[in-house]
């Protein structure tokens, strides 16, 4: 009878048998061992819990050549300090501090954070400031910019007197669905004070006509009364006016920059990746056809090879400061004169990750032609390191976390640049290599802060296109 039945019983157990084992591969799959996996950093690729608490590894980024950003993770010695990795930053070292390390800005009885660094128009040992009110404890405000003149009191940038409100108007929201809320925050944010070829101007996200949140620009002299013998020297964007782009408009848009050609002609900058889009600017905020396609053959490899390399998630590239523009030579060198061929458009862009809901920036350099087609002319090889960023801590005092204890671990602090600016008073757009600047920062959202450089050490990594 069992002899009879056997084959019965197979035909009915070995396809069970077969299904069974299929099941278990395809709810347990194998972790890949694909070797490129080595070329990234081991501790950025670490497993990530998803939003359904399912356990998971980022698919590894084809080879594109790109170059591959720092770890998130910092090394921290016995003495609680950063252990800095040479061979992935470049380092900058205050020129003027004893120990090397960035100076505090100081405002008053205010708290604020991203400043932007204008030289005063009539004092030679002040420097007017601009930077956003922290406000995340007031339930309802109005956004608010902040500004003061400013000088050093020991190693520390100063106000002179308390920080005043720019003066800025308020601006209609016409936001609608998902983005409606945008209504209801008023105030201009994102601010980027600088110093043009002729004068200084402020650009700030609030509600707009041609979107949701769009970028409005004025004057800087009709704002700050330390101007107020140049304001009258004002002759456009004498009122808050929003900067258009070309299509497609997105319903946010933010960290938009200006440039000026060597004919002192003035452009808009709006994405730098993964393609760049900018275009020419007129004085009433419209704008011409995107001038991108110009450049984007040239562009295009210059991006795919140099641009610090994305993983699936938790990063993202943006745009950062303003502009000015840099003779690749030095002032002292009798030599030295712009051309178009040593000239160039200086920028700062961001790398951002997100992990244990902590972002980390890490700032790269952009230089791209005066004239056009604007090209990409080389990109930082490696972000720069501000000498006294320092671990993410207690002792940080970021806003953000005051009230917890579950910090993430070797992280450090979130430092994201807003502003580039040359310190010499009577300077303007332009500079050479051996001139100091200051590179302007905000801490955590939370303080503001600044470093200023010889131009050329920001420059030395460089990969040119």
């Amino acid at each position: 009878m069992l002899a009879r039945a056997l084959p019965r019983l197979l035909t009915i157990i070995l396809p069970l048998i077969v299904l069974f084992y299929l099941l278990s591969r395809t709810s347990n799959p194998p972790v890949p061992t694909d070797s490129s996996d080595s070329t990234l950093p081991s501790s950025r690729w670490q497993w990530i819990k998803s939003s359904n608490n399912v356990t998971e590894k980022p698919k590894p980024l084809p080879s594109t050549g790109q170059v591959v950003p720092p770890s998130h993770l910092v090394t921290i010695d016995d003495h609680g300090e950063i252990v800095i990795d040479h061979s992935a930053y470049t380092v900058l070292v205050s020129n003027s501090t004893k120990s090397g390390k960035y100076f505090n800005i100081k405002y008053g009885n205010f708290d604020a954070y991203n400043p932007n660094i204008v030289a005063h128009p009539t004092r030679h040992d002040a420097w007017i400031v601009v930077a956003q009110q922290e406000q995340s404890r007031e339930q309802y405000h109005t956004i608010t910019q902040l500004v003061c003149a400013a000088r050093f009191v020991g190693e520390e940038l100063t106000c002179v007197a308390e920080p005043t409100k720019l003066p800025i108007e308020n601006t209609e929201g016409h936001c609608t669905g998902d983005l409606e809320y945008f209504n209801y925050g008023l105030g201009p944010r994102d601010a980027r004070a600088f110093q043009g070829p002729d004068a200084p101007y402020i650009l700030y996200g609030s509600q707009a006509t041609y979107t949701c949140l769009g970028v409005w620009m004025q004057d800087l002299r009709l704002l700050v009364k330390d101007y107020k013998t140049q304001s009258v020297l004002a002759k456009t964007f004498r009122q808050g006016t929003e900067v258009q782009r070309p299509p497609p408009v997105h319903g946010l848009e933010k960290n938009f920059f200006i440039f000026w050609d060597m004919h002192g002609e003035m452009y808009v900058h709006y994405d730098i990746y993964p393609q760049r889009t900018f275009a020419k600017l007129n004085m009433d905020g419209s704008v011409g056809p995107d001038l991108a396609p110009l450049a984007a053959k040239k562009d295009a490899i210059s991006l795919s090879k140099y641009m610090p390399k994305l993983p699936p998630e938790h990063a993202a590239i943006h745009q950062a400061s303003n502009t000015i523009s840099i003779t690749m030579c030095k002032r002292a060198d009798p030599t030295c004169k712009p051309t178009e061929k040593n000239t160039f458009i200086m920028t700062i862009f961001q790398y951002k990750s997100f992990f244990d809901f902590h972002g980390v920036y890490e700032p790269y350099v952009m230089l791209f032609q005066q004239h056009l087609p604007f090209a990409i002319h080389a990109i930082s090889s490696k972000p720069f390191w501000i000498t006294g960023r320092a671990p993410f801590s207690k002792a940080t005092g970021s806003i953000t976390w005051l009230d917890r204890d579950d910090l993430p671990e070797n992280h450090s602090e979130m430092i994201y640049v807003t502003s580039i600016s040359w310190k010499t008073h009577g300077q303007r757009y332009h500079g050479y290599l051996d001139d100091i600047m200051f590179v302007g920062f905000g801490i955590e959202d939370t303080r503001p802060a600044a470093i200023d450089i010889v131009a050329e050490d920001l420059l030395k990594d460089l990969n040119f296109c």
